[in-house]
């Protein structure tokens, strides 16, 4: 396999620098990769590598996450991270699209194929639906995510023993990347998450959200729906709604996986994904 290393490139949208990575491959099919709450664009790394010799793949880190600037504390919901993505499109000059969403990342991603839906091949929701699961009020579902609350550590290989023990189902070489990538030095010499600490206080990116059932129940693009069987953020109950309600919904369940299934399991999750882009037949199952 062909080794690719992405370049960085940065939109300013209302004054905030939206940062994303390209991997190369200008003139083939692309692929847009939205990450989740506190995650950044690198998480999609191995993927893209596997991918980067096929498709234009572009991975974008969210206002407030990774190289991208933070915005101001009453911005993080789901309009504004529309209208990033939204700017970067179209900065970019994409048209018919592959769109793989995250988490909130997928939310963001439900939004924009309902209001472009001219602009998308196909739509892949990755570990989150139009629903929650049946939880205590309040439970903040995305800190069971790849990144935990900030905290700050004496060195990267702390953040790496640290993570290393949330996802105890990944790869440690991820591990190691993702920690790499998504951690900055402090000025006090610590290392810190690369995130704004506001997304966990204040309104949360799902604040003012839209009936998304409703939403979805409205796109016909074809869509793939990945949940991992450890997950607590989707049930198999939420997922067969899923695919009930959308019209050309198909969904796949991914062994010895929880919420960032890209990271526990890379294999299965790259498989599923070329099942998907590979397929004639691009109704629902």
């Amino acid at each position: 396999m062909k080794m690719h290393r992405a370049n960085s490139h940065f939109v300013v949208r209302d004054s905030v620098k939206l940062h994303h990575l390209d991997w190369g491959n200008h003139g083939r099919h692309p692929v847009v990769l939205v990450h989740g709450v506190r995650l950044h664009a690198h998480v999609w790394n191995d993927f893209s590598r596997r991918f980067g010799d096929r498709y234009h793949v572009l991975a974008i880190d969210q206002r407030g996450h990774g190289d991208s600037e933070w915005g101001h504390e009453d911005s993080y919901h789901l309009e504004e991270f529309y209208s990033d993505l939204r700017a970067v499109i179209k900065e970019r000059g994409l048209k018919r699209f592959t769109l793989i969403g995250h988490s909130l990342g997928g939310m963001v991603s439900m939004l924009y194929a309902h209001r472009h839906p001219e602009d998308l091949e196909r739509l892949v929701l990755v570990d989150i639906t139009a629903g929650r699961p049946p939880v205590p009020e309040g439970t903040d579902l995305s800190r069971i995510s790849e990144t935990p609350p900030p905290g700050d550590f004496d060195s990267p290989e702390k953040a790496i023993d640290y993570l290393a023990k949330i996802m105890s189902m990944a790869p440690k070489d991820l591990v190691e990347e993702s920690v790499h990538h998504g951690i900055r030095r402090t000025s006090s010499g610590r290392y810190t998450w690369k995130y704004d600490p506001a997304l966990l206080r204040g309104k949360r990116p799902t604040a003012s959200m839209p009936d998304l059932w409703q939403l979805v129940s409205e796109i016909h693009t074809p869509t793939l729906l990945q949940y991992g069987a450890k997950s607590r953020v989707v049930t198999r109950d939420l997922a067969e709604k899923m695919q009930k309600v959308m019209p050309r919904c198909r969904v796949e369940c991914i062994e010895q996986a929880g919420h960032a299934l890209f990271t526990d399991r890379p294999d299965e999750f790259a498989a599923s994904i070329e099942r998907f882009l590979a397929g004639s037949d691009l109704g629902g199952s």
